[in-house]
């Protein structure tokens, strides 16, 4: 699947200011980041409605979301939504990142510490130098499925009649043209 941004970023606004750090770090390496105060975010989002835009951005646009978790995050309604939104739709593939920046107690119906996996730091270089591992290993990763796929392509088994393979006789090494 096409994705417009390869990640996107979910914050509360007491939090911006970090977030707005992993942000241009982010993009320094050429990785499509979706941040919505930034000049392309609210671009994005000009003239739709918020809802709307966020479900799109955080469920169908982004292959990847980050989730930077806080005890102002799991107050606010948006954040929240967009967590509920990027779980429905990427949990399945591992492309949810949580990022814990404080020891806010979660709610367990949406963050589980016993199912989900957490990132732990309030550093915005730690941070951004794990989302771009993970993208970059997740990429490196396809590639390799990529690689593998054509290969079985070109063998391409179910078109591959016997009457068109040469056969090797392993009982007396002669060889049988069928």
């Amino acid at each position: 699947m096409n994705y417009q941004y390869k990640i996107a970023l979910s914050f509360a606004s007491e939090n911006e200011k970090l977030v707005e750090k992993v942000y241009h770090y982010l993009k320094s390496k050429q990785i499509k980041v979706f941040f919505a105060p930034s000049p392309e975010g609210q671009i994005f989002l000009s003239g739709k409605n918020q809802r709307e835009a966020f479900y799109d951005v955080f469920g169908n646009k982004s292959e990847y979301v980050a989730l930077f978790v806080s005890k102002y995050y799991i107050t606010k309604e948006i954040p929240i939504e967009e967590a509920s939104i990027a779980f429905a739709e990427h949990a399945d593939n591992s492309s949810v990142i949580p990022i814990y920046l404080d020891g806010a107690a979660l709610p367990s119906d949406l963050f589980d510490p016993k199912s989900t996996n957490y990132f732990k730091s309030n550093n915005p270089a730690q941070i951004a130098k794990h989302l771009s591992e993970k993208i970059k290993l997740s990429n490196n990763f396809r590639q390799n499925i990529d690689d593998y796929e054509k290969e079985v392509n070109i063998m391409n088994i179910e078109n591959n009649k016997g009457h068109n393979q040469t056969f090797i006789n392993k009982m007396n090494g002669n060889i049988i043209y069928e």
